[in-house]
């Protein structure tokens, strides 16, 4: 079974390899379970 959560997140950090998304405080202990995993992100860009 598939859990999906959906928020709006901050781009705070990147490197030459790597983006870091900073979910929601109310999310964060949520996906705090799955630190290490692999998972699906699908990002939206809305115009300014």
């Amino acid at each position: 079974m598939s859990v999906v959560y959906v928020f709006e997140a901050t781009v705070v950090k990147y490197t030459r390899d790597r983006i870091v998304l900073y979910p929601p405080k109310e999310y964060q202990e949520k996906l705090k379970k799955y630190h290490g995993r692999k998972v699906k992100v699908q990002v939206i860009i809305e115009p300014e």
